[in-house]
């Protein structure tokens, strides 16, 4: 039988749950007779004027609960983690597939959760909503919500999806966008499936649900060298990322005259692979998909140019080594060069074949720990080595093959450091190890 409510895990003592008479154990199933199945649902509803509380302890007895909710109340609630909703599909790029054998539990789990695409932005498909869902999503105004389309054309997605039958995609759009949802599109690039006239649709139809679709992003497919046989697909060249470039950026012209933006953006491996320089800041307005990898390689530019111009003095001469993927390599190459003859540090920078995944994976986010040991062997990395942050878990977290930082430290004989995920965490770090070369601490 499925669980009512939010659990309850712990209570804070002097708290207004306290006041109340909750208590650890304790599900809060409804707040004004509205139901909460989870901490969302629970904190839009107390966000009103919600104050009675139905509430089921342990033994299943039902109780009703007064909250006295001031204008500085603490709540006092640790509550328990929803369940993930799992996705059902089998689309035919799904990249957890993609993985080698034995890797960790937690990277095959597929989500497919409204809840977490609100909260962090994870893409979902749809396929699992129900008409209830579509109501709580507008009812607790769960926006923005990033969705996985692919295409336009229902059994050509259903096909993508891996799906016996089409789902009504752009009809829940609809009536989301109808509801004040604003949209955050993806769709995965397969050259010689749904590009060309089919990708144009797509985004056409994705268009006329302008403003309330507020982006695409449009991100090529990524092939490893393990998981199910993919012979219907085909890796993206670097002729077939100018000619998407050069067909988008007609639409996306369309488009600026039409709303005032790009509507439709191109993930950066398609500038890199191509050979293409990257848009303007400009370009990409909000950055809203960066996170998608769209628009991060010109952030970065920007904010490396920034650090530059801000440099006045000369800095301690670290000797160390950057880690990178492929893809990026050039573009680092060249800024750490001129980083180097501005500050006088001795920095140099490695590209990092992919073998864990396989030469196609050539971003920087998907190296392994064993990619970065056999990138350096036989190298004099100097007195430190900087990874990519978006490589690990968390700034101290794991690899994708489970080595942690301190791990790959261990193997190097050199501290290991994340590079964080901004430059201006990069130039913090490079500030810290300097003050700790020239004796000044931390």
């Amino acid at each position: 039988m499925k669980a009512q409510g939010v659990r309850i895990l712990e209570v804070a003592r002097g708290s207004a749950a306290e006041d109340a008479g909750l208590e650890p154990g304790d599900r809060i199933l409804a707040v004004d007779g509205h139901e909460t199945p989870d901490e969302l649902a629970l904190r839009f509803h107390l966000a009103g004027e919600g104050t009675e509380l139905c509430v089921m302890n342990p033994r299943g007895d039902r109780r009703r609960l007064a909250l006295d909710l001031e204008a500085d109340f603490i709540l006092g609630l640790t509550l328990e983690e929803f369940t993930t909703r799992t996705c059902h599909n089998a689309c035919l790029f799904c990249f957890v597939d993609q993985l080698p054998p034995g890797a960790r539990p937690a990277l095959r789990v597929k989500d497919d959760d409204y809840r977490l695409s609100f909260l962090y932005g994870n893409y979902v498909t749809l396929t699992n909503t129900t008409r209830r869902d579509l109501d709580r999503i507008i009812e607790e105004r769960l926006s923005p919500l990033y969705v996985s389309v692919h295409a336009a054309d229902p059994l050509l997605r259903a096909r993508i999806l891996g799906r016996k039958r089409p789902d009504d995609l752009f009809g829940k759009l609809r009536r989301l966008v109808r509801g004040g949802i604003r949209i955050h599109a993806q769709i995965v690039l397969m050259p010689g499936i749904n590009d060309g006239p089919r990708l144009e649709q797509t985004v056409s139809a994705l268009g006329a649900l302008h403003p309330g679709v507020r982006s695409v992003a449009i991100v090529p497919v990524g092939l490893s060298d393990h998981g199910p046989p993919r012979t219907r697909l085909t890796a993206v060249t670097p002729e077939y990322a100018r000619s998407v470039i050069s067909e988008v950026s007609g639409w996306q012209e369309c488009f600026y005259t039409r709303a005032g933006d790009a509507f439709a953006f191109l993930a950066d491996e398609f500038y890199l692979q191509g050979g293409t320089p990257v848009p303007e800041a400009g370009h990409y307005g909000d950055f809203a998909q960066i996170e998608d990898g769209i628009g991060m390689v010109r952030s970065f530019l920007d904010d490396f140019e920034a650090a530059m111009a801000r440099r006045r003095r000369p800095a301690p001469p670290l000797r160390g080594t950057l880690v990178t993927g492929s893809l990026f390599l050039p573009l680092l190459e060249r800024c750490i060069r001129r980083w180097n003859r501005r500050s006088g540090m001795k920095l140099r920078v490695v590209g990092a074949p992919n073998r864990h995944l396989g030469s196609r994976i050539t971003v920087a986010g998907l190296l392994a720990g064993r990619d970065i040991l056999e990138a350096l062997a036989g190298r004099n990395p100097g007195d430190f080595v900087i990874i990519p942050g978006e490589a690990l878990s968390s700034p101290g977290g794991v690899l994708l093959d489970d080595l942690t930082v301190r791990g790959l430290s261990a193997r190097l004989g050199r501290p290991v450091y994340s590079g964080g995920r901004k430059v201006s965490d990069f130039f913090a770090l490079l500030g810290r190890l300097g003050r700790r070369k020239a004796g000044l601490g931390l």
